[in-house]
């Protein structure tokens, strides 16, 4: 019995022996180790991407909102607002409800003060300025001439990832926030009774 029993340890320790040095098969293996790291990275390069792409696409819309107002001569009226807001929309191009804040300022250098002459927003995710909130956004505004006048226009929607790539990398805003001097006339008047600042 012993013999018998030495020579089936010595098979076994040659059989681990020999499947300890074959490499056939590790290719395999080896790729099932990394294709889960391989496809996430790839998703997550493509959800970063995704971020600066659209966060690029809504600052461009908010300055070419801002750009159209800025060359108007005549009235702004519901009709022109709600064709911005189809512009902007347009340019962003989101999974998520867009939000335009247009705002007309003028500034009054001796009480250091700005007046809303009027502001209009679409969407639903901001509320319109008055002259009792708009120094929430003072530290954000250019230094402006006294009886200056200015553009401001606002862009909020919220970034949905396309995919989940874990590390709370999950739904946020994305604000912008872009102002422009009037370029034709001083005073762009606008007739849009949801625009009007009580």
């Amino acid at each position: 019995m012993l013999p018998t029993s030495n020579y089936s340890k010595g098979l076994v320790t040659r059989f681990i022996r020999r499947f300890r040095r074959r490499e056939d098969g590790i290719i395999s293996v080896e790729a099932m180790l990394i294709l889960p790291l391989l496809f996430w990275s790839m998703f997550a390069s493509y959800t970063y991407y995704d971020a600066y792409r659209q966060s690029a696409r809504n600052i461009k819309g908010a300055y070419a909102v801002a750009d159209v107002i800025s060359r108007e001569d005549g009235d702004v009226n519901a009709a022109y607002v709600n064709t911005m807001y189809d512009l902007l929309q347009a340019m962003v191009e989101t999974r998520a409800p867009v939000t335009m804040r247009m705002t007309y300022l003028t500034f009054d250098g001796e009480n250091d003060i700005h007046n809303v002459l009027w502001s209009c927003v679409r969407g639903t995710a901001l509320p319109k300025w008055s002259n009792a909130d708009i120094d929430e956004i003072k530290p954000s505004l250019p230094a402006m001439p006294d009886n200056g006048s200015m553009i401001v226009v606002e862009t909020r929607n919220t970034y949905r990832p396309p995919f989940f790539i874990a590390f709370e990398f999950s739904e946020f805003e994305m604000n912008n926030l872009v102002f422009t001097h009037p370029r034709v006339f001083d005073n762009i008047a606008n007739s849009d009774p949801s625009c009007i600042v009580a």
